[in-house]
């Protein structure tokens, strides 16, 4: 079964109990590809998040670095839930609400990471070295992501992540668009234009969905003297709804953030 017809089913027969808020954003994600919602976390919650992303990408031994060309371009967490344990509450009611419309109440967590990306010079960013070039992830259209900013200060201008929607992914795919860093006629101008382009830019703590799969996206380069630091959760679908009251119930650390890998 196709995984759009498998979502459109289980939305049509969900197995939860849905809300009106967790609808419409789920409604929202189904037609645009993404949006962007302050979770309502808890007094505290972003900056001790933060705080623990702060003190854990510096060191070497609970990190690795998995930059295509620079290796140090980006900088990956090994395992975020054991050293920053409380990014588990970012998925908050409306997070999971949301998610419940969206899978109709049966999903479970892929896997959690963590990141820190540095920037490149205008040479560098002509080849991928962390998502730097507009690309759609090669995932089954109906995995979605959950994007979660740690920096202070993103801007459009700036590191922002930026995507397209899948309407306008859709435009651009059909007018040139041939890979990752390779477009040609009308999809050249499209892929960069301000019209079209949605950055991520929302304050410290907000989340965003994505079907990068569906949605054109890449990673903004942060300013000079800067990094951008982010967390991500990545959803798929489940056979039966999660009972034991822990999205995290039984997950293990990300086997593909490790030596050799790439970002």
């Amino acid at each position: 079964m196709g995984q759009q017809r498998l979502l459109r089913r289980r939305r049509a027969d969900p197995a939860v109990t849905l809300d009106q808020a967790g609808l419409a954003l789920a409604d929202t994600v189904v037609r645009q590809g993404y949006a962007v919602l302050d979770p309502r976390c808890r007094a505290g919650l972003v900056d001790e998040v933060a705080r623990g992303y702060a003190e854990i990408i510096g060191d070497p031994s609970a990190t690795v670095d998995m930059g295509g060309r620079i290796k140090d371009a980006v900088r990956y967490v090994i395992d975020p839930l054991c050293h920053v344990p409380a990014i588990r509450e970012l998925l908050t009611p409306p997070v999971l609400s949301a998610l419940d419309a969206y899978y109709g109440g049966r999903w479970r967590v892929q896997h959690v990471r963590m990141w820190r990306i540095s920037h490149l010079t205008e040479e560098q960013r002509r080849v991928h070295h962390y998502g730097n070039l507009w690309h759609c992830d090669q995932h089954p259209t109906s995995t979605l992501k959950y994007f979660v900013q740690l920096s202070d200060g993103v801007t459009a201008e700036g590191g922002a992540f930026r995507l397209h929607s899948i309407p306008n992914t859709r435009r651009i795919m059909r007018s040139g668009y041939l890979g990752q860093g390779w477009a040609k006629g009308p999809a050249r101008a499209l892929l960069d234009d301000p019209a079209l382009v949605v950055p991520f830019d929302a304050p410290k703590g907000y989340g965003a969905f994505c079907n990068t799969t569906r949605c054109l996206h890449r990673a903004g380069i942060p300013p000079l003297g800067t990094t951008r630091g982010m967390t991500q959760f990545t959803f798929v679908p489940a056979d039966t709804p999660n009972l034991s009251g822990d999205p995290f119930h039984g997950l293990k650390p990300d086997p593909n953030v490790a030596e050799g890998r790439y970002a």
